[in-house]
C-alpha cells in the first residue's frame, strides 16, 4: 500500500487512538499520541514484558497490543465489545489497518469481556468495566484468564469515601453521550480483585487525573520480582491500608 493509499484508508476509519504509521500518517485519534505514551509507560514501564502471553481487553485500535508486541510480548490476543460491534464503529478494522501499515500479526476477538476464556500471563482490562453492563461479571471472566499479573484502568468515582462502591455515569468518552456506565472506587477494586483470587493489589491515578485509576493486581503464584518494579506513585492497597 503506498502511503497515499494508506492516507485514504485512514480517512475511511473511525479512531479513538493516535497511532504513528508509516510516511508521517498519524491516525486522527480522540487520545493524543503524548497521552498514550504516558498511560503507556505507566502500564508497562514496572516489568518486563518480554515472553508474555497478553490479553488485550478494551484494545480499540490497537495502541496497547502494539506497545506490548514491541516491548518482546510472545502472543497478544486483542479483543473489544463497542469499539468493534457497534454500528459504524469498525475498531477491530482500523486495528488490521494498521498492525498491517507497522507489520504486526495481530489475534483479535470481537466479544464481550464474559466471553474471552484462555490463560494469559498478562491482562491489560482498559476502559471496559465503565462501558459493561455486568461490569462485576466482565471482571471476573478476565480474572479467570490471567496467571499472573492484570492492569485494570477505569474511570472512578467516590473517592472520598472508605466504603465500596460504584456510581451511574452517563458517559461521553468514545461515543457520544448517552452510553450508561460505572465508576467504581478504589476500595471496591481492592475488594473484588482479592475475592477473584490476587493477592496483592496496587494503585495509582491515572496520568490525566484522579478521574480515572490505574490497579496493578499480582497472582500469589507470581514471581516476586514483579513488584520491585511497582516503586511510588504506586500504592500498596493490600499493605497497610487503601488510599483514602
Amino acid at each position: 500500500m503506498t502511503g497515499e493509499e494508506l492516507r485514504r484508508a485512514v480517512a475511511t476509519h473511525r479512531w479513538q487512538h493516535s497511532l504513528r504509521l508509516p510516511d508521517g500518517i498519524v491516525t486522527p485519534g480522540a487520545r493524543s499520541e503524548a497521552a498514550l505514551a504516558a498511560e503507556e509507560d505507566v502500564l508497562f514501564g514496572a516489568f518486563n514484558l518480554r515472553g508474555a502471553h497478553v490479553l488485550d481487553a478494551g484494545a480499540a485500535e490497537g495502541h496497547f497490543t502494539f506497545a506490548a508486541l514491541r516491548r518482546g510480548a510472545r502472543r497478544v490476543l486483542s479483543t473489544d465489545h463497542l469499539a468493534w460491534t457497534l454500528p459504524n464503529a469498525g475498531g477491530e478494522a482500523a486495528l488490521r489497518l494498521a498492525a498491517g501499515a507497522l507489520g504486526h500479526s495481530v489475534e483479535t476477538l470481537a466479544a464481550d469481556p464474559r466471553q474471552v476464556t484462555g490463560s494469559f500471563h498478562v491482562t491489560l482490562a482498559m476502559g471496559f468495566y465503565e462501558q459493561s453492563a455486568n461490569p462485576i461479571a466482565a471482571l471476573r471472566a478476565l480474572s479467570a484468564a490471567t496467571t499472573h499479573l492484570m492492569l485494570l484502568e477505569t474511570l472512578q468515582d467516590a473517592l472520598d469515601d472508605a466504603r465500596p462502591m460504584m456510581v451511574a455515569h452517563t458517559l461521553d468518552r468514545a461515543y457520544g453521550p448517552g452510553i450508561e456506565g460505572w465508576a467504581p472506587n478504589p476500595p471496591l477494586v481492592m475488594h473484588m480483585l482479592l475475592e477473584m483470587g490476587f493477592d496483592r493489589v496496587l494503585y495509582r491515578t491515572h496520568p490525566e487525573g484522579v478521574a480515572r485509576g490505574i490497579y496493578a493486581a499480582l497472582r500469589p503464584a507470581a514471581d516476586g520480582r514483579l513488584l520491585e518494579g511497582f516503586a511510588a506513585p504506586w500504592i500498596n492497597m493490600t499493605h497497610p491500608t487503601p488510599p483514602a
